[in-house]
């Protein structure tokens, strides 16, 4: 019989006697031994030892840079680098106390974890295994997969393969208000089925923490010493660091090259026009229009469909006002809403049509269907046709199990309700093949699924359901793909859940980051195989993300996918002429550029690009003040900008500079006497306009000041909209990139797009008044712009307005 040394130090037990101790000490030798019953039957006369008992450990958190970009401190328990001594001493966590840490070694977020234990002699390895505990409640999970490697010299590691939890995570045994269920991580064959025996001094695990992870000892089983002569390590290839960006339209990135995501679903009452997708508002997104309306060039043909998070469900909204999931009638307000004739997915079908007969293209749009989150509920709807409930949880099966009370009983009342789980989510992708084949567009192409829900929820056996529902689609030849936002492992993790690409969120629009977020973005996305979601939410932040993608060349390298909102790239093709009966506004320039700017991207003929934001104080007229401030500067050391002003209203007086710049920037302005300010910089590289994010969605906190205009009023009528940032402009950094200006702070005046908007508010007008001449100004601002859809759109308001005021057959001279 084989020996297996027991080498473990047993945590301390109140005294209940001498032979409660002994039982104890006998019974956790009896489960030590059992464990390791098969490997030493399979090899007579072999000791095995745990090989990792004492010896030194070493804990790295390669990705913890995430953190520290986004002022996200330590957890309260969180475990010092410094202890992974306790890894290797020879004790169990508490199973009984989950805030009892002394024994279990706490990781917070911070992504990927490598643990490297030294035996400090090359030894015979035949078993590797550790735990970790889960507590549902608190949300401690552990993670999907440890991956293990080897090494002989400390330097060059092997992979031997990775190991799941010996129980699901959709199951967590704890039976009193501080139990850990702790799940057990073994390996003992490599990954071609043999059995694991390979000589190695080093062990490496590898595995991805979401939030909170509590884990114990390492265990090594094997022989102390190696054959003669040493053995190499096998070499086995893994998946899990590709170490490149998937080619854009390859199948490494489910055939994606760049994906809007566009949201729909059902609104409350006021707020109809997030979701109001007509043909012509879908033309806006699917091809490139000119100001003028007209259509150039697609745009997005890779449509992602989520449900608008503030839609309206019949379960309504949680406490973060977004739509609840936990019915079939919740996801059927979504898929009716989106199949509706006409309107939505329809449109934008009518709309790919209209395009491919413009430019004369075969164009077919892909679409990828969001997968919602399906919250646990005791009846999710009528799956069978009988009227009977139909439960997601796990407690709503303890009449269908022998002992509701038991481990066993507990374990199968999960797995039912796993299996309900897997259901609902099939039907509802069922439901969406069905419609989306009734409907037969003749544009649409319906590619895969999405999974909605950003981040893992293993405590709820999210990833269990993410693989079942991979093996759907898979055998269904469909894509399933995500797009988890940076912090938790997520961004490590998709592969492992059966995803085919995964696109990761940097979140620098929506929290308080850093610009240095990018660069660590973008290289774990080449490191996981991963791509880079580019995020709006104001256009100065936006402006990073394009910037980066050429830095990083996830632009023109990898696919993209593009949060960009609801409506606001709509709004930005029609910024200076608006569908509805919005006038346009000194937002409008800025819209547009926005528009603009994506599509060069998008084609990947982006370039760098600087904002500057004036901010103007005509309270004064004897001293109007002109701002202008640099957000968000990428360390810029010289440049050139342009101010348009009214030299009929103000003249330029002269220029001051804010104390911050200090008497290394040299800053002159030029007046050319008709109307045009042009300030040049210029600074060494030590004392460059430099500038991030400080506060959450706010860029122009802490922008630094460039110079500020002073001009004074000619006239009463000098107003803050007479002073506007024209286009041009160009800023060099202090590594000599040339950024060029994004684009116009106002409507330029006498611009094609001054002509357009003018033209746009004098049928507004007419709308209001009724009034002949403005009647007559309105028909005379249209013949001056070429003609367009936009123009055809203009008259046809002018003529219903004219009907409408009930103006008699005009003079010849008039028409």
């Amino acid at each position: 019989m084989i020996s297996i040394r027991s080498q473990y130090k047993h945590k301390r037990i109140v005294s209940l006697g001498p032979r409660f101790l002994i039982l104890c000490l006998l019974l956790q030798w009896l489960a030590v031994s059992g464990a390791h019953a098969e490997a030493a039957d399979s090899d007579p006369g072999k000791t095995l030892v745990n090989l990792a008992l004492d010896k030194p450990v070493t804990v790295s958190e390669p990705n913890a840079i995430f953190d520290t970009i986004q002022g996200i401190g330590k957890y309260g328990k969180e475990t010092p680098l410094d202890q992974s001594g306790m890894l290797t001493d020879g004790r169990y966590g508490d199973t009984a106390d989950w805030q009892n840490t002394e024994d279990w070694f706490v990781f917070y977020r911070k992504l990927k974890r490598e643990v490297i234990v030294d035996l400090e002699e090359i030894s015979t390895i035949e078993r590797i295994a550790t735990g970790f505990g889960q507590r549902n409640d608190v949300g401690i999970a552990p993670p999907l997969y440890i991956r293990f490697f080897a090494s002989q010299d400390g330097a060059t590691y092997r992979y031997l393969g990775k190991a799941g939890p010996d129980e699901p995570l959709y199951f967590a045994d704890a039976r009193t208000a501080t139990d850990m269920h702790r799940k057990a991580y073994v390996l003992d064959t490599l990954t071609d089925g043999t059995k694991l025996a390979v000589q190695a001094r080093y062990i490496k695990l590898e595995f991805a923490i979401n939030f909170f992870g509590w884990m114990d000892e390492i265990e090594i089983w094997g022989k102390q010493g190696a054959s003669e002569p040493l053995q190499p390590l096998p070499e086995i290839s893994d998946d899990w660091e590709p170490g490149h960006y998937p080619s854009p339209g390859s199948q490494e990135a489910a055939g994606v090259k760049d994906q809007f995501l566009w949201y729909s679903g059902p609104m409350k009452p006021g707020s109809e026009r997030f979701t109001d997708w007509t043909p012509e508002k879908a033309e806006a997104f699917l091809a490139y229009k000119d100001i003028y309306g007209t259509i150039k060039d697609w745009f997005f043909t890779d449509i992602l469909a989520l449900p608008v998070t503030a839609m309206v469900t019949p379960s309504g909204v949680d406490a973060s006002g977004n739509a609840r999931f936990v019915t079939m009638d919740d996801l059927k307000a979504y898929l009716d809403f989106i199949f509706a004739p006409g309107s939505q997915l329809a449109a934008i079908d009518e709309a790919a049509g209209t395009i491919n007969d413009t430019l004369k293209t075969e164009q077919t749009v892909r679409v990828t269907v969001a997968i919602p989150q399906i919250e646990e509920s005791s009846n999710f709807g009528d799956m069978n046709g009988t009227g009977e409930p139909f439960s997601l949880r796990a407690a709503d099966f303890a009449g269908m199990v022998d002992d509701p009370q038991s481990y066993e009983g507990r374990k199968q009342m999960n797995e039912l309700a796993f299996r309900n789980k897997t259901a609902a989510v099939q039907w509802y992708i069922d439901e969406v093949e069905r419609r989306f084949l009734e409907r037969g567009f003749a544009h649409l192409k319906l590619d895969g699924f999405y999974w909605y829900h950003e981040r893992i929820g293993e405590t709820t056996g999210d990833s269990e359901l993410i693989r079942e529902t991979a093996k759907l689609l898979h055998d269904r030849n469909r894509w399933f793909t995500w797009i988890p936002y940076i912090g938790p492992g997520s961004a490590y993790q998709w592969r492992d859940l059966g995803f085919d690409a995964a696109s990761i969120q940097p979140g620098f629009a929506f929290g308080v980051s850093k610009k240095a977020i990018f660069p660590h973005v973008a290289e774990l996305a080449r490191k996981t195989g991963a791509s880079v979601e580019v995020e709006y939410d104001d256009y100065r932040t936006l402006a990073q993300y394009l910037n980066y993608g050429v830095f990083e060349r996830y632009m023109s390298d990898a696919p993209n996918t593009y949060y960009l909102g609801a409506m606001p790239i709509v709004d930005g093709a029609y910024a200076l002429a608006p569908l509805d009966d919005r006038a346009p506004d000194a937002m409008s320039s800025i819209r547009r550029s926005v528009y603009d700017r994506l599509y060069e991207y998008v084609k990947d003929r982006y370039e760098p690009r600087f904002t500057v934001t004036l901010e103007t104080n005509a309270s004064q007229p004897a001293d109007i003040r002109v701002k202008a401030t640099v957000p968000l500067a990428d360390g810029f050391t010289e440049g050139e900008i342009s101010i348009r002003y009214n030299p009929e209203t103000a003249k330029f007086d002269r220029l001051t500079l804010p104390e911050s710049l200090g008497p290394e920037m040299n800053v002159q302005a030029e007046d050319d006497g008709d109307g045009q300010v042009t300030v040049r910089f210029h600074t060494d590289p030590d004392h460059a306009l430099e500038a991030d994010l400080l506060a959450k969605r706010s860029p122009m906190t802490g922008a630094p000041e460039l110079a500020t205009l002073h001009f004074s009023a000619i006239g009463p009528d000098a107003g803050a909209r007479d002073f506007v940032l024209q286009p041009d402009g160009t800023m060099t950094n202090r590594d000599g990139v040339v950024y060029r200006n994004w684009g116009a702070g106002d409507i330029v005046p006498g611009s094609a797009e001054d002509q357009l908007v003018q033209a746009t508010e004098a049928v507004k007008r007419f709308e209001s008044t009724h009034l002949k001449a403005d009647w007559k100004e309105g028909k005379s601002r249209l013949k001056q712009l070429p003609k367009s859809p936009v123009r055809e759109r203009l008259e046809a308001r002018l003529d219903a307005a004219k009907r409408q005021a009930g103006f008699p057959a005009l003079e010849a001279d008039e028409q």
